[in-house]
């Protein structure tokens, strides 16, 4: 055992860039689990700004000085979320409030239906099912009033953590911008002179990262457009509400699809009632949806992009997902795909040492 021990430690950690590896590994994991939430607006702005380095670096192939490009990408960026804080936002509130005003009138109105289904379809659903269906709702309703109250005592405080995040994250993006060539050099003059493992896992790590976070983001958009336009066409309430949340549950593969999918079948089967035209027309649009985004979408946007085994996906989601909850499950697969590329260009040594 102590010559199988040994040996392992000669091949992966006989090398100083593996140990230096290691150190850093260690002291990101140790500072996200320890300070997680205090890390989150530095995150936050770290993602934000990797995102807008992508779009510095296509002006700058233009022609642009990296200052003039900096400063134009990023007036692009403060417009973005002043719009989205001033048009986008007061939308979703609206109608966030909206439901959950609405929610005693659609309980109502989904009792109703639930009991016309057995004499409509003795033969698919009897009286005692229906009213098991509407025992669980009424549950699920109560569990939600439960914890809307537990939630309202700390609006306030859930409010001022936003403006100050509206505040920090932006400045935070400009300085690591700015920044950017002193902080590599500051990092880099912390390394061994001769590095070439951790430059190559460096690299590997910045462009699969930049292909997914780019996709992904387009694939948000997209996916919210499509979803909204059709919501919306076929006079769905909500459309805008249910679109974000159809485009934010593609980040999260395979499941976020699954999950969207209860609020959307809810809403409709509450405004329209089970089995009308409406009905079955917002879920045949939410089906194509999705087929268009993991049969066109995925494969366009992410050819080039690192591809994770299904497998792989589900167990980071869960693994990660347990360590950080919501966090988790968002930056689930750009960790794997982080991990990923650490285990492919791990320094080894070609010479083994026998004891």
């Amino acid at each position: 055992m102590a010559k199988l021990w040994h040996r392992f430690v000669n091949r992966y950690f006989a090398d100083e860039q593996a140990i230096i590896l290691s150190l850093i590994i260690l002291t990101i994991t140790v500072a996200i689990l320890g300070m997680g939430r205090m890390l989150l607006p530095l995150l936050a702005a770290i993602v934000l700004a990797f995102l807008l380095e992508g779009a510095i670096d296509t002006l700058m192939r233009w022609g642009l000085k990296r200052s003039s490009a900096l400063f134009l990408v990023y007036i692009g960026f403060l417009g973005t979320m002043v719009a989205m804080l001033v048009l986008l936002l007061p939308l979703l509130w609206n109608q966030a409030v909206s439901l959950t005003g609405n929610l005693p009138l659609m309980l109502a109105h989904s009792q109703q239906t639930l009991l016309r289904l057995p004499s409509r379809y003795p033969r698919l659903i009897s009286y005692r099912d229906a009213q098991s269906w509407l025992t669980v709702i009424q549950a699920q309703i109560g569990h939600l009033g439960q914890w809307l109250l537990a939630l309202s005592p700390n609006i306030l405080g859930h409010v001022v953590t936003f403006t100050i995040y509206l505040v920090l994250i932006p400045t935070l993006v400009f300085l690591l911008l700015k920044d950017r060539d002193r902080l590599h050099r500051w990092f880099s003059a912390r390394l061994p002179s001769h590095h070439p493992a951790l430059s190559r896992i460096a690299k590997e790590i910045n462009q699969q990262l930049y292909r997914y976070t780019r996709g992904r983001l387009v694939e948000v958009i997209i996916v919210a457009f499509l979803t909204y336009t059709a919501f919306h066409w076929l006079g769905l309430s909500y459309a805008l509400l249910l679109a974000i949340l159809v485009g934010v549950s593609v980040i999260i593969p395979y499941i976020g699809a699954i999950v969207v999918t209860v609020p959307v079948v809810l809403v409709a089967f509450i405004e329209w009632g089970g089995m009308t035209t409406e009905f079955w027309r917002i879920l045949v649009a939410h089906g194509l949806i999705q087929m268009i985004d993991g049969n066109l979408l995925v494969p366009l946007l992410f050819a080039e992009a690192v591809d994770l085994h299904p497998i792989v996906i589900i167990v980071a989601i869960i693994l990660f997902g347990g360590l950080w909850g919501f966090w988790g499950i968002f930056f689930a697969i750009p960790l794997a795909v982080v991990i990923r590329c650490v285990f492919e260009f791990w320094p080894v040594s070609s010479t083994e040492s026998e004891v």
